[in-house]
């Protein structure tokens, strides 16, 4: 899919391309995309999570289970005896919410200022 995407793409966006990369690597491109994400983020999180099919919110709930045993053992260790795992399990869930979310404006458009 990205071969056709960038097949799509006319030949002249190529040295803006290499200059936008060649900017971003000099310095922190957090500081020019974080309001714009910021923004963005505030505005999914007052709406509803994006719509789904149940089988994609069950494969969402499965994808947190294996997160949450894949877990590095330092923060297991810290969890550890907290009675944390609806709470933790919940939060991993909304990440990857709202990492459709993302994936789902960057598709849109809605990000293209990035």
């Amino acid at each position: 899919m990205g071969d056709q995407q960038e097949s799509n793409q006319p030949n002249w966006l190529d040295e803006f391309e290499d200059l936008a990369n060649e900017q971003l690597e000099e310095g922190s491109s957090c500081e020019e995309i974080h309001p714009i994400v910021a923004a963005w983020y505030e505005e999914v999180m007052a709406g509803e999570p994006p719509a789904s099919r149940d089988s994609v919110l069950q494969a969402m709930h499965c994808l947190t289970t294996e997160a949450m045993n894949d877990m590095p053992q330092a923060v297991t260790e810290v969890l550890s005896g907290r009675d944390l795992d609806d709470e933790l399990a919940e939060w991993v869930t909304e990440l990857l919410l709202v990492g459709r979310a993302f994936q789902i404006a960057l598709e849109n458009g809605r990000l293209d200022d990035l």
